[in-house]
């Protein structure tokens, strides 16, 4: 399985409720960048997992605008913030028919995930706003990831 971790894009600093942060115009302007960009290289995944916060919701479906999939986004629970890697593997095996799928979330845990996946350390890996990491994985336990590419948004 091709898989794709992309930190949501920049939101709001301040919200009511932090669920609801939105992304702001820098944000959007991110979130369609890596859609072109993704789209540009073939890099289309055949779904895309986004948290229920508003600002991951927000970049999976600009990302998927950009792809010409509006309909790619299913949003996923398991994604909230406090994310492990076990309840990750756990709750993909429903995906596991899938070539590819991107998951949109959020820090620390993905660079806790993309340690895991690569059988190192949650500080071997640094996810900024908008960036996108393929892992390729031959199956889905920690240390079975070899990474493809990490690219933050202001390198595209």
């Amino acid at each position: 399985m091709q898989l794709f971790l992309l930190r949501h894009a920049e939101a709001e600093p301040d919200a009511a409720n932090d669920e609801k942060r939105t992304l702001t115009a820098k944000g959007s302007k991110q979130a369609r960048s890596i859609g072109k960009f993704c789209l540009e290289h073939g890099f289309v995944p055949e779904i895309i997992l986004s948290s229920p916060l508003v600002r991951a919701e927000e970049t999976a479906r600009l990302v998927a605008r950009e792809l010409n999939l509006p309909k790619l986004v299913q949003i996923e629970e398991f994604l909230r913030p406090g994310m492990t890697a076990e309840r990750l593997f756990s709750c993909l095996e429903k995906y596991s028919g899938k070539a590819s799928v991107m998951l949109v979330g959020h820090e620390p845990d993905f660079s806790s995930l993309a340690g895991a996946l690569i059988g190192g350390h949650a500080e071997s890996v640094h996810f900024r706003k908008a960036t996108l990491m393929s892992v390729s994985l031959q199956e889905l336990k920690s240390g079975a990831g070899t990474i493809e590419f990490l690219i933050p948004v202001k390198c595209l």
